[in-house]
């Protein structure tokens, strides 16, 4: 009877997981879905699709604007009251303002580049969490197979000595020991599915579709070939988004400090017009002039706007020099893990066959009473800490093989 319930203990587990049909999603599908509904891929477009760099905003352009007037005064020497109106249209065009609005476009079109530049970090961060969890999955689903068959062994054992026990060449302490290995890899494979789960929940919420939609994944964690880091190298200091964002910064900081030296400058505008109407005005018809001014005096506000655009733009240069740093220390961090990962995926793939055909070889001495349920229970050890070990160098090798390729700018094809 306990045999029976054992087994139907050991089925239980798999069936509601493995018996359903599920349509299988690549990596390809997860990240073209994000691309078309991840939030914050979305909220960085809208961003992206601003525009600052106009004419206009740079005051490069006239104004035009419409005006109207009533008043009610008495005029010198008569004691009655005289209404007066008029209606106009007038032009205004600053044409020379010591080169700020030219100053200020730069600034603008910076910005405008900026948010592109943010809006490909964005795609590139998604992409990265993307495949980082679409994987981690993978990997989650390769440990559940491996623990599914050391329960197996784990479940033969116990038959075994099940089967001993009732004809009394076994002991009750036999079975209880084994009983226990079995129900610790059954609780190892709950916890090992409710990380899949947990892992499959997450890239849901990614692709930003309901978080309880099922699905499988592929087999395969796929590496690179190899990766050059002189290569790496010389597009992440051309494309990398972070710095490039830094090297944007310090054109907006420079382009903001030649807008405040302009201050020093004279304002030069034309203005023209025509009245569309008068009353009781002297003059009224068509009418233009110039105007010049330049401020002499202004409580020394201009010298600390100057001073202050002068410092953030140091602080822009200085940033973009850590952040430069900052790229070459994580490219040569991830590079040494890429390449250490990798050559742990050789060794350990090796180390998963010998510890196969150990656990095997152990299971049938086992059987034959020449080897202790300990050596046997070591056996499965050392069998699922070499897989265990293989599927975790396989999935570090591809966190660091994305990460380096988006430090180049080269994860969006």
């Amino acid at each position: 009877m306990k045999k029976k319930i054992l087994g139907l203990l050991f089925f239980v587990p798999f069936w509601g997981f493995s018996q359903e049909t599920l349509d299988v999603l690549t990596i390809d599908q997860a990240i073209e879905i994000a691309l078309e509904n991840n939030f914050s891929i979305q909220i960085a477009r809208n961003n992206a699709d601003q525009v600052n760099a106009t004419l206009g905003s740079a005051g490069m352009l006239p104004s035009i604007s419409v005006g109207a007037n009533y008043t009610i005064g008495e005029a010198p020497g008569d004691a009655q009251s005289i209404a007066r109106s008029r209606g106009s249209i007038e032009l205004g065009w600053t044409i020379f303002d010591g080169f700020r609005m030219f100053a200020a476009h730069n600034r603008f079109r910076s910005m405008d580049e900026i948010n592109n530049v943010s809006f490909r970090a964005t795609v590139e961060n998604t992409i990265r969490e993307i495949i980082n969890q679409y994987f981690l999955i993978v990997s989650a689903e390769q440990q559940l197979q491996s623990i599914r068959q050391s329960l197996m062994v784990s479940q033969t054992r116990f038959d075994f000595v099940q089967a001993r026990f009732e004809v009394g060449s076994a002991s009750r302490l036999d079975v209880l020991n084994a009983r226990v290995d079995f129900n610790t890899d059954s609780s190892a494979y709950r916890r090992s599915l409710e990380q899949m789960l947990s892992a499959k929940t997450n890239l849901n919420q990614l692709l930003a579709r309901p978080v309880d939609i099922q699905f499988q994944v592929t087999d395969t964690i796929p590496l690179s070939r190899g990766l050059d880091f002189s290569e790496i190298h010389a597009r992440a200091l051309e494309q990398n988004a972070s710095l490039n964002i830094a090297r944007l910064q310090t054109v907006m900081s420079e382009a903001s400090k030649r807008e405040i030296r302009a201050l020093h400058m004279p304002t030069i505008s034309l203005n023209a017009g025509y009245d569309i109407f008068s009353y009781n005005m002297t003059s009224r018809g068509f009418f233009y002039g110039a105007t010049a001014r330049m401020t002499l005096f202004n409580g020394f506000e201009t010298q600390r706007r100057h001073r202050n655009a002068r410092l953030a733009f140091e602080n822009s240069q200085l940033t973009e020099q850590a952040t430069l740093l900052n790229l070459e220390t994580q490219l040569r961090l991830h590079f040494i893990n890429y390449e250490t990962n990798r050559d742990l995926v050789s060794l350990e793939a090796e180390n998963i066959e010998i510890a196969q055909q150990n656990m095997e070889i152990s299971l049938e001495r086992y059987q034959l009473g020449n080897l202790t349920a300990l050596e046997l229970r070591e056996a499965q050890r050392n069998y699922l800490n070499a897989i265990n070990r293989y599927i975790n160098s396989l999935f570090l090798t591809k966190v660091s093989e994305t990460i380096l390729l988006q430090l180049a700018g080269k994860l969006i094809r």
